[in-house]
């Protein structure tokens, strides 16, 4: 199995299949993904190639998009733990926009500057007017100091708000399918992976040793370092 980037690792890692890791810069991703056979995403969609996608040497299936790979993968090898059950596949696929407008949304001026400085000078050159073209200004501007508070403290409101759909169960569960408040005896679900994923970019960008990424920790009870700490053995990207 082949991956590019990094929320599918996840998946892989939990359902123990073996693959590859291939990093791809920016300016390549289409290119790239185009290569090993992807089919485009439809023109109204945000981009016509996007990672993470996967290629299946046994099958010689290429698929992009986490929501198709985790239906893949649970189809082709039901051996392996399922992260997508089809009562709850149409919420899942959902959560994911909900994750996206609750908490990657405000982070995005935050985070945005710092994850440029972190590309190689080909894929900043590509990335940046990308972003400046979505976002409608330059990158500098998405985050000037005197507005950073107000824009850390929406962040704040969408994790609230997230860890509020999980406090609705009334079961203190960590995970989506349920478990106790430390993720035992639950099911890790593709909505779990995704999230996951989420807060291991937000560390990256703010810095594990930052206040903020501190205050992320000791935010709605220490819920998203359960999290961390619950998926830390299926976090080994170089596998």
């Amino acid at each position: 199995m082949e991956i590019l980037m990094y929320c599918g690792s996840l998946a892989l890692n939990y359902k123990g299949i073996p693959y590859r890791t291939q990093w791809v810069e920016h300016p390549d991703i289409a290119a790239t993904l185009n290569s090993i056979g992807v089919k485009p995403n439809p023109p109204t969609a945000f981009a016509q190639y996007t990672v993470p996608a996967i290629y299946d040497p046994r099958t010689r299936t290429a698929i992009q998009d986490s929501v198709k790979i985790a239906a893949y993968l649970d189809e082709t090898y039901p051996e392996t733990p399922r992260l997508l059950d089809p009562s709850t596949v149409v919420l899942e696929t959902a959560f994911q926009d909900a994750l996206f407008y609750a908490v990657h949304q405000p982070a995005n001026p935050l985070v945005l500057p710092t994850c440029i400085g972190f590309l190689l000078p080909s894929g900043a050159a590509y990335f940046r007017p990308k972003m400046e073209a979505l976002m409608g200004r330059k990158i500098s501007e998405l985050c000037p100091p005197e507005k950073r508070p107000e824009q850390w403290a929406a962040v704040e409101r969408g994790f609230g708000a997230l860890a509020s759909w999980f406090e609705s169960a009334g079961d203190d569960r960590l995970l989506f399918t349920g478990g106790g408040p430390n993720g035992e005896n639950g099911r890790v679900s593709h909505a779990d992976t995704g999230l996951a994923a989420f807060l291991i970019f937000l560390r990256f960008c703010l810095g594990k040793d930052s206040e903020e990424w501190r205050q992320v920790e000791s935010w709605n009870g220490g819920r998203w370092q359960r999290v961390l700490d619950y998926f830390e053995k299926w976090t080994d990207a170089s596998r």
